[in-house]
Protein backbone atom coordinates (compact mmCIF):
# COMPACT_ATOMS: atom_id res chain seq x y z
CA UNK A 1 0.00 0.00 0.00
CA UNK A 2 1.49 3.54 -0.87
CA UNK A 3 2.19 5.87 1.62
CA UNK A 4 0.80 9.13 1.40
CA UNK A 5 1.58 12.91 1.11
CA UNK A 6 -1.29 14.75 1.18
CA UNK A 7 -1.56 18.88 0.53
CA UNK A 8 -4.63 20.55 1.70
CA UNK A 9 -5.00 23.77 -0.01
CA UNK A 10 -7.78 24.59 2.05
CA UNK A 11 -9.36 27.84 1.23
CA UNK A 12 -5.83 29.60 0.37
CA UNK A 13 -6.19 29.14 -3.54
CA UNK A 14 -8.36 30.87 -5.58
CA UNK A 15 -9.20 28.83 -8.91
CA UNK A 16 -6.37 30.91 -10.76
CA UNK A 17 -3.81 30.19 -8.56
CA UNK A 18 -5.53 26.67 -8.13
CA UNK A 19 -4.30 25.44 -11.87
CA UNK A 20 -1.33 27.80 -11.85
CA UNK A 21 -0.22 25.75 -8.90
CA UNK A 22 -1.46 22.75 -10.62
CA UNK A 23 1.00 23.25 -13.86
CA UNK A 24 3.99 24.55 -11.49
CA UNK A 25 3.83 20.63 -9.55
CA UNK A 26 3.39 18.84 -12.73
CA UNK A 27 6.68 20.41 -14.03
CA UNK A 28 8.61 19.47 -11.51
CA UNK A 29 6.83 16.43 -9.98
CA UNK A 30 9.01 12.79 -9.84
CA UNK A 31 6.68 9.99 -9.92
CA UNK A 32 7.52 7.29 -7.11
CA UNK A 33 6.52 4.16 -6.41
CA UNK A 34 5.24 3.67 -3.17
CA UNK A 35 4.31 7.07 -2.37
CA UNK A 36 0.89 8.42 -3.20
CA UNK A 37 0.69 12.52 -3.73
CA UNK A 38 -3.40 13.43 -2.43
CA UNK A 39 -4.63 16.81 -3.33
CA UNK A 40 -7.40 17.65 -0.94
CA UNK A 41 -8.79 20.71 -3.11
CA UNK A 42 -11.84 22.73 -2.90
CA UNK A 43 -15.08 21.30 -4.60
CA UNK A 44 -15.24 24.03 -6.55
CA UNK A 45 -12.41 23.39 -8.52
CA UNK A 46 -11.94 19.88 -8.29
CA UNK A 47 -12.79 19.31 -12.14
CA UNK A 48 -10.28 21.53 -13.82
CA UNK A 49 -7.70 20.27 -11.60
CA UNK A 50 -8.71 16.76 -12.31
CA UNK A 51 -7.93 17.58 -15.74
CA UNK A 52 -5.02 19.67 -15.40
CA UNK A 53 -3.05 16.49 -13.39
CA UNK A 54 -5.25 13.37 -13.38
CA UNK A 55 -2.76 12.02 -15.73
CA UNK A 56 0.14 11.80 -13.55
CA UNK A 57 0.79 8.82 -12.05
CA UNK A 58 0.82 8.18 -8.34
CA UNK A 59 -1.62 11.79 -8.21
CA UNK A 60 -5.36 11.40 -6.53
CA UNK A 61 -7.37 13.89 -5.29
CA UNK A 62 -9.61 14.18 -1.89
CA UNK A 63 -12.52 16.16 -1.10
CA UNK A 64 -12.40 18.75 1.83
CA UNK A 65 -15.32 17.17 3.40
CA UNK A 66 -18.51 16.10 2.32
CA UNK A 67 -21.84 15.73 3.63
CA UNK A 68 -22.86 13.39 6.31
CA UNK A 69 -26.20 12.90 4.43
CA UNK A 70 -26.89 10.93 1.06
CA UNK A 71 -27.99 12.76 -2.27
CA UNK A 72 -32.01 14.75 -1.85
CA UNK A 73 -33.42 17.83 -0.42
CA UNK A 74 -30.01 18.91 1.66
CA UNK A 75 -29.16 22.55 0.35
CA UNK A 76 -25.75 23.38 -0.05
CA UNK A 77 -24.19 19.81 0.83
CA UNK A 78 -21.78 17.93 -1.42
CA UNK A 79 -22.97 14.49 -1.36
CA UNK A 80 -20.14 11.75 -1.65
CA UNK A 81 -21.91 9.86 -4.27
CA UNK A 82 -21.46 12.93 -6.65
CA UNK A 83 -17.41 12.71 -6.05
CA UNK A 84 -16.81 8.87 -7.07
CA UNK A 85 -15.18 9.81 -10.62
CA UNK A 86 -13.23 12.80 -9.28
CA UNK A 87 -12.23 12.26 -5.72
CA UNK A 88 -10.45 8.88 -4.03
CA UNK A 89 -10.24 10.19 -0.43
CA UNK A 90 -12.27 12.42 1.50
CA UNK A 91 -10.76 14.30 4.29
CA UNK A 92 -13.19 14.24 7.46
CA UNK A 93 -13.41 15.84 10.53
CA UNK A 94 -10.01 18.42 10.47
CA UNK A 95 -10.45 20.71 13.12
CA UNK A 96 -11.26 23.72 11.13
CA UNK A 97 -14.29 22.13 10.31
CA UNK A 98 -15.10 21.18 13.39
CA UNK A 99 -14.24 24.92 14.81
CA UNK A 100 -16.00 26.68 12.60
CA UNK A 101 -18.14 24.78 11.14
CA UNK A 102 -19.69 22.95 14.42
CA UNK A 103 -19.36 19.87 12.99
CA UNK A 104 -19.77 17.20 15.49
CA UNK A 105 -18.09 13.57 16.03
CA UNK A 106 -21.37 12.10 15.11
CA UNK A 107 -21.56 14.42 11.87
CA UNK A 108 -17.60 13.20 10.96
CA UNK A 109 -18.88 9.84 11.73
CA UNK A 110 -21.92 9.98 8.99
CA UNK A 111 -19.28 11.64 6.78
CA UNK A 112 -17.29 8.55 7.07
CA UNK A 113 -19.89 5.96 6.98
CA UNK A 114 -21.45 8.09 3.43
CA UNK A 115 -17.87 7.99 1.98
CA UNK A 116 -17.20 3.95 2.06
CA UNK A 117 -20.53 3.76 0.90
CA UNK A 118 -19.87 5.63 -1.84
CA UNK A 119 -16.29 3.80 -2.56
CA UNK A 120 -14.24 6.92 -0.95
CA UNK A 121 -11.45 6.26 1.38
CA UNK A 122 -11.81 8.34 4.90
CA UNK A 123 -9.20 10.33 6.32
CA UNK A 124 -10.26 11.19 9.83
CA UNK A 125 -8.81 14.19 11.53
CA UNK A 126 -8.64 14.19 14.81
CA UNK A 127 -6.22 15.41 18.34
CA UNK A 128 -5.70 14.00 21.40
CA UNK A 129 -8.89 15.63 22.99
CA UNK A 130 -10.96 13.98 20.30
CA UNK A 131 -9.09 10.67 19.61
CA UNK A 132 -11.17 8.63 21.82
CA UNK A 133 -14.66 9.55 21.26
CA UNK A 134 -14.36 9.57 17.46
CA UNK A 135 -13.03 5.95 17.07
CA UNK A 136 -15.75 5.04 19.39
CA UNK A 137 -18.28 6.60 17.00
CA UNK A 138 -17.09 4.04 14.41
CA UNK A 139 -18.22 0.29 14.53
CA UNK A 140 -15.35 -2.20 14.64
CA UNK A 141 -15.81 -3.33 11.09
CA UNK A 142 -15.84 0.33 9.35
CA UNK A 143 -12.61 1.29 11.85
CA UNK A 144 -10.72 -1.17 10.20
CA UNK A 145 -11.55 0.84 6.72
CA UNK A 146 -10.27 4.38 7.93
CA UNK A 147 -6.99 6.22 7.84
CA UNK A 148 -6.37 8.40 10.53
CA UNK A 149 -4.75 11.97 10.60
CA UNK A 150 -3.28 13.78 14.17
CA UNK A 151 -3.85 17.20 13.39
CA UNK A 152 -3.76 19.73 16.64
CA UNK A 153 -5.93 21.28 18.63
CA UNK A 154 -5.17 24.91 17.50
CA UNK A 155 -4.24 26.99 14.87
CA UNK A 156 -1.31 27.97 16.74
CA UNK A 157 -0.21 24.53 17.49
CA UNK A 158 -1.55 23.42 13.87
CA UNK A 159 1.81 25.01 12.13
CA UNK A 160 4.22 24.80 14.86
CA UNK A 161 6.60 21.93 14.36
CA UNK A 162 7.32 19.48 17.14
CA UNK A 163 10.53 17.42 18.08
CA UNK A 164 10.35 13.97 16.35
CA UNK A 165 9.66 12.05 19.38
CA UNK A 166 6.69 13.87 20.16
CA UNK A 167 5.32 13.10 16.51
CA UNK A 168 6.37 9.43 16.66
CA UNK A 169 4.22 9.35 20.47
CA UNK A 170 1.38 11.19 18.97
CA UNK A 171 1.40 8.77 15.60
CA UNK A 172 1.46 5.78 18.67
CA UNK A 173 -1.67 7.52 20.37
CA UNK A 174 -3.83 7.09 17.45
CA UNK A 175 -2.32 3.96 16.23
CA UNK A 176 -3.58 2.38 19.68
CA UNK A 177 -6.83 3.87 20.08
CA UNK A 178 -7.91 2.95 16.51
CA UNK A 179 -7.58 -0.19 13.81
CA UNK A 180 -7.58 1.84 11.11
CA UNK A 181 -5.27 1.87 7.54
CA UNK A 182 -2.77 3.67 8.74
CA UNK A 183 -1.77 7.37 10.81
CA UNK A 184 -1.00 10.45 9.10
CA UNK A 185 0.80 13.19 10.48
CA UNK A 186 -0.39 16.97 10.18
CA UNK A 187 0.72 19.31 12.68
CA UNK A 188 2.94 22.01 11.01
CA UNK A 189 4.62 19.62 8.47
CA UNK A 190 6.69 21.74 5.82
CA UNK A 191 9.15 20.93 2.81
CA UNK A 192 11.94 21.92 4.83
CA UNK A 193 10.86 19.09 7.96
CA UNK A 194 8.48 16.73 6.33
CA UNK A 195 11.02 14.43 4.82
CA UNK A 196 12.16 13.50 8.70
CA UNK A 197 8.66 13.18 9.89
CA UNK A 198 8.19 11.04 6.79
CA UNK A 199 11.16 8.52 8.18
CA UNK A 200 9.10 8.32 11.52
CA UNK A 201 8.15 4.70 12.20
CA UNK A 202 4.45 4.12 12.59
CA UNK A 203 4.02 7.62 10.31
CA UNK A 204 1.39 6.05 7.25
CA UNK A 205 1.97 9.84 5.33
CA UNK A 206 2.16 13.42 6.36
CA UNK A 207 -0.38 16.44 6.01
CA UNK A 208 0.53 19.99 4.60
CA UNK A 209 -1.35 22.96 4.81
CA UNK A 210 0.65 25.74 4.42
CA UNK A 211 3.51 24.66 3.70
CA UNK A 212 1.72 22.67 0.52
CA UNK A 213 1.23 26.21 -1.18
CA UNK A 214 4.36 26.32 -3.39
CA UNK A 215 3.72 23.55 -5.61
CA UNK A 216 7.35 23.47 -6.70
CA UNK A 217 8.85 23.35 -2.54
CA UNK A 218 5.87 20.46 -2.15
CA UNK A 219 7.10 18.62 -5.53
CA UNK A 220 10.51 18.58 -4.31
CA UNK A 221 9.89 17.25 -0.81
CA UNK A 222 7.98 14.44 -2.87
CA UNK A 223 10.87 13.92 -5.08
CA UNK A 224 13.39 13.36 -2.24
CA UNK A 225 11.34 11.29 0.25
CA UNK A 226 12.84 7.91 0.87
CA UNK A 227 10.84 4.97 -0.63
Amino acid sequence: MPRIVLANWKASLAPERALAWCDSFSGAYTPRTGIEVVLAVPALVMDRVQQRVGALAGVSLAAQGISPYPQGSYTGSLPAAWLRDTAKYALIGHRERRQYFHETVQDVARQGYEALAEGLQPIVCVDNDLLTRQAAAFAREELEQLFWAWTPETPVALEMARTLDDIAAQVAQVARKTEGKGVLYGGGVTPDNGGAIWTLKGVSGILLGQGSLDAEKFAALVNRLPV
